[in-house]
């Protein structure tokens, strides 16, 4: 717009503000107008209020006017600068976007070679296990958000957010040990306890298949039934994937088990080299939670003995009594406690307690027995006490009602309160 259009618009805005009435305010035109329609309505006449009326005109004009200056453009330089600002800037933006995505797919394949050497796999058995198929999806997730309708501010903060998780995801159990602290708090232990459970529960099974496909490397070290740990780890001319994965299987505290009935190699946590490795960080409630994550019943039979089964039972009491009131385990060590108790006093099909000419067998009184004597302050023990004289009775005969309900377990919170009473 040239100096001399803009001159004559202001002139015309000015011509407009000396026409104006003093009474200018918009409530009080209004006002009047309503008064003078009131009043016309009275007299049945029409009445114009000629002064308020031209204060409404000149205050549409002036709209008008200004109205007519922000669609022609041009009279407000800074908007013009605002939009040639926000286009240099929109490539720039674009840029810093992909560059931290390229930094998310650079970290992913960072911490997936650091996670396969630690673990001791080549890529294509890594690629079976959930900490890489968890990482894959937050990568997919960080490569969706550049189509998102969000702000640059939140797309780079939900990389950011990406990148977390694929670290998360690509923890190693070895560098959970390594990163526990002395002193941490129950709940946060809860949480450490909870994620390396489920790591150890998906690699364990790798572990085994890749084992038992290098048989003939592990089998010269089987002595007495028992795997020779010192043996297999000496050195030896193994291929070079199964010295990989027997060092990944010592520093990710796995513990291996030759069980002869099936002629193969078993998995378990090594619980020994976990204390060494975090320094005893964990609170030993988790510690127990964890071993009793190892199930000793298998289709209604005991995988170990009758006073192994007993000494597991009593573990389970323990953690019942010393688990945090609020704590998720709390249910399902619940649940264990009682299934294992069922079959402990009542036996099952393919195990029963009682043999085929209806008496007690001696390997499970022996059990009772010692159940009895060695825990006499548990809540177990004080119940199979009980299971033991009524057998007595009955001469180690199976009764005709045969039916023992598992001990009610109270917390060591509750049980203070009961003692203070």
């Amino acid at each position: 717009m040239d100096d001399k259009r803009f001159d004559k618009r202001m002139e015309l805005l000015d011509r407009s503000y000396k026409k104006m009435p003093v009474q200018t305010d918009a409530s009080d035109i209004i006002k009047a107008i309503r008064e003078e329609q009131n009043q016309s309505v009275k007299k049945r006449r029409p009445l114009i209020h000629w002064p308020y009326a031209a204060s409404f005109l000149g205050v549409l004009l002036i709209g008008t006017v200004l109205a007519f200056q922000l669609t022609m453009g041009g009279d407000k330089p800074g908007d013009g600068e605002g939009q040639s600002r926000q286009a240099a800037e929109q490539p720039h933006q674009n840029e810093t976007l992909q560059a931290e995505m390229k930094d998310a797919e650079a970290l992913y394949d960072l911490r997936k070679t650091q996670a396969m050497e630690r673990l001791g796999f080549n890529e294509a058995t890594f690629s079976t296990t959930q900490l890489d198929k968890d990482a894959k999806g937050h990568l997919v997730y960080v490569e969706s958000i550049p189509k998102r309708d969000y702000p640059l501010g939140e797309k780079l903060d939900w990389v950011d957010r990406g990148k977390d998780w694929i670290e998360e995801s690509l923890r190693t159990p070895d560098m959970m040990m390594r990163s526990l602290k002395d002193g941490i708090p129950m709940m946060e232990a809860e949480v450490w306890t909870k994620e390396f459970m489920e790591k150890q529960t998906d690699l364990l099974p790798i572990y085994e298949v890749k084992l038992n496909e290098y048989k003939e490397a592990w089998e010269p070290h089987i002595e007495n039934g028992e795997i020779n740990m010192k043996s297999l780890n000496a050195p030896q001319p193994y291929p070079g994937e199964f010295r990989k994965m027997l060092d990944g299987i010592t520093n990710n505290a796995v513990q291996l088990t030759y069980n002869e009935k099936e002629d193969i190699l078993e998995t378990s946590i090594n619980f020994e080299y976990l204390d060494m490795i975090s320094g005893s960080a964990l609170p030993d409630v988790y510690v127990s939670y964890m071993k009793t994550r190892q199930s000793i019943l298998k289709a209604g039979e005991f995988t170990t003995s009758w006073k192994e089964a007993g000494d597991r039972l009593i573990l389970l009491e323990q953690l019942l009594k010393e688990l945090p009131e609020d704590s998720a385990f709390r249910n399902e060590v619940s649940r264990d406690f009682d299934l294992l108790y069922h079959y402990f006093v009542n036996g099952g099909v393919d195990q029963p307690i009682f043999s085929e000419n209806g008496r007690l067998k001696p390997e499970v009184q022996e059990a009772y027995e010692y159940v009895a004597e060695t825990y006499p302050s548990y809540e177990t023990g004080g119940k199979v006490k009980e299971v033991l004289e009524e057998l007595r009775e009955s001469d180690y005969m199976e009764p005709e009602r045969w039916v023992q309900n598992p001990p009610v377990i109270i917390s060591s919170e509750t049980e203070d309160i009961y003692e203070s009473q």
